[in-house]
């Protein structure tokens, strides 16, 4: 092999171990800062007749339809995890060898053998560094594609129960409300919520996941889409 082909190899393999430096900072961040105090809420002006304001974000979120949605994906999740996890830990060994085999494949007295050996090496490892990344990359898009799916699912079951609320509190107009101004905080136990800048007699997000929880119905038990295959049909 050329030597510029071998410095290119070791160039990549440079790369992704400070790749894999960036990434494991960003994982374990020093310390976060103590959370501000929370202010002091305002008081509102009376209520608009006939407009109402839905977060179908926290309806989905805290209804029992969507916390099972949730708990299902995280299920998958951890799945693709399993199966990743192997292939991960068997690249980062290989690496951490080849790079103690890198100082003797670049000394000056190392032999045109050693060189070729130790770049066949590393090409192996970058062509299997490039599958993992491909299938990595696939796994988070069927995830990606998977949870669109499910959240879809979940708002059309829900839109019943929204008719129902809006026809009973003789609802004009419903606005959504993260187009209102908001801002996020932590509330009990440090979970996050949103805050949104609406009088609260206005909002029927509580009432929709009462009417969707008061179904007892949740979503059929669905699998992780399966990108490889036409349509992106569910993973067996």
């Amino acid at each position: 092999m050329k030597k510029s082909s071998l410095l290119i190899t070791l160039s990549v393999l440079s790369m992704a171990a400070l790749t894999g430096q960036v990434f494991a900072q960003a994982a374990a961040p020093a310390g976060a800062p103590a959370a501000p105090a929370l202010p002091t809420p305002p008081t509102f002006g009376a209520p608009l007749a006939g407009q109402c304001v839905l977060d179908t974000s926290e309806a989905m979120a805290n209804s029992a339809m969507g916390k099972a949605a949730v708990a299902r994906l995280q299920q998958l999740q951890g799945v693709v995890d399993s199966e990743l996890a192997p292939d991960s830990t068997a690249l980062d060994t290989e690496y951490k060898a080849l790079s103690d085999q890198q100082k003797a494949a670049t000394a000056p007295t190392a032999t045109a053998t050693v060189k070729q050996a130790f770049a066949t090496k590393a090409q192996a490892w970058e062509q299997k560094r490039q599958a993992f990344q491909e299938k990595s990359q696939q796994r988070s898009q069927e995830m990606q594609y998977t949870q669109q799916g499910v959240m879809q699912a979940v708002f059309q079951k829900m839109i019943p129960q929204i008719n129902a609320v809006v026809t009973a509190k003789g609802c004009s107009t419903v606005v959504a409300a993260d187009s209102l101004l908001h801002y996020s905080v932590n509330g009990a136990n440090n979970q996050p919520s949103t805050f949104v800048y609406v009088n609260p007699a206005m909002d029927i997000t509580n009432a929709v996941v009462q009417k969707l929880d008061a179904t007892g119905e949740l979503l059929p038990t669905f699998q992780r889409a399966d990108l490889s295959q036409q349509g992106g049909a569910p993973a067996q």
